[in-house]
């Protein structure tokens, strides 16, 4: 009886064995790319206070400034979407063409491989960041500079304060 007993509880543990079922696992991967400014950096002012700066130009380093994600190789690409910057507070939106204004990325980090080149803000694409693979959260400081010379006293008014906006645009494609 015991023997019998035996032989029905390891009969029956051996058949719940192939009672077994599968399950196929498959992942997606989706080219994924993504640039994002650092939410408390969306407006860059570059102000000249004193002779120096409208000297030798002025300098305004944004820490932290874009974050990429990307799954494959990537390009960060900059431009002016308007050709001319707009006086601010004018009726008439008087446009005028201010000297270029110079941006460079910096990997704060180091131990990227991409490559970073300074360009001029100009209405076309110029590339800043370049890198020959993904990259799953790669920071970079950007460093604006606003041109010196005699060239930008013109625009300066007396006794007055004057602005000229225009607005950037960082885009991420694919290398």
């Amino acid at each position: 009886m015991k023997r019998t007993a035996l032989a029905l509880v390891l009969g029956l543990a051996g058949m719940s064995v192939y009672a077994q079922s599968s399950v196929k696992v498959n992942l997606v991967l989706h080219h994924v790319q993504n640039l994002t400014i650092h939410p408390d950096q969306s407006e860059v002012t570059l102000a000249y206070h004193t002779a120096e700066d409208y000297r030798n130009g002025v300098e305004l380093v944004q820490k932290g400034h874009l974050t990429v994600f990307s799954t494959s190789a990537y390009e960060v690409k900059v431009r002016l979407t308007n050709q001319e910057f707009v006086k601010i507070g004018t009726p008439d939106a008087e446009h005028v063409s201010i000297p270029p204004i110079k941006v460079k990325a910096t990997a704060p980090s180091g131990g990227f491989s991409e490559e970073l080149r300074p360009a001029f803000l100009t209405p076309y694409n110029e590339t800043i960041i370049s890198s020959g693979g993904p990259a799953f959260e790669g920071l970079f400081d950007v460093t604006y500079q606003g041109p010196g010379g005699d060239e930008l006293v013109k625009y300066a008014e007396k006794n007055n304060t004057v602005a000229f906006t225009n607005d950037i645009l960082y885009s991420i494609e694919t290398k």
